[in-house]
């Protein structure tokens, strides 16, 4: 109960709306999560202690950007704890012993191709969002 009036303090007043209020604080873990997908996916050096130096460094860079600087829109902020994130999980990543055994994810028995039913029926929804975008916007 009590962690419920400490969440809930900050909407009476202190946000305009509660979608607002939900974008500041997922923005807080968003970016750590964003760069440990890009690096997993994209760099074959990265390993388990650059993806927790981005999880626990895109909180803690969050909280200090937001008490150091609150001035700073939310979106800027996470935009720039990204770029630390992305920069302290390369680092921690490349001063950490590589084992190539241990990190790896193969991918090459993975088929990326789609069938023929899935994108006509992906062409049909995007048509439809044209439509509606066309007509309604």
């Amino acid at each position: 109960m009590l962690i419920g009036i400490l969440a809930a303090k900050p909407l009476l007043g202190s946000f305009d709306q509660a979608f607002q209020y939900i974008q500041e604080y997922t923005g807080f873990f968003t970016p750590g999560i964003v760069v440990i997908f890009m690096l997993g996916l994209f760099w074959k050096r990265a390993n388990e202690a650059g993806a927790l130096a981005a999880a626990i460094g895109s909180f803690g860079l969050s909280i200090v950007l937001k008490l150091a600087w609150p001035a700073l829109p939310f979106i800027d902020r996470v935009g720039l704890v990204f770029l630390l994130a992305l920069a302290l999980a390369v680092g921690v990543s490349l001063a950490t012993r590589h084992a190539p055994e241990k990190d790896i994810i193969r991918t090459d028995d993975v088929d990326y191709a789609t069938s023929s039913t899935f994108n006509i029926g992906a062409l049909g929804v995007l048509g439809i969002l044209i439509a509606l975008y066309a007509v309604f916007w």
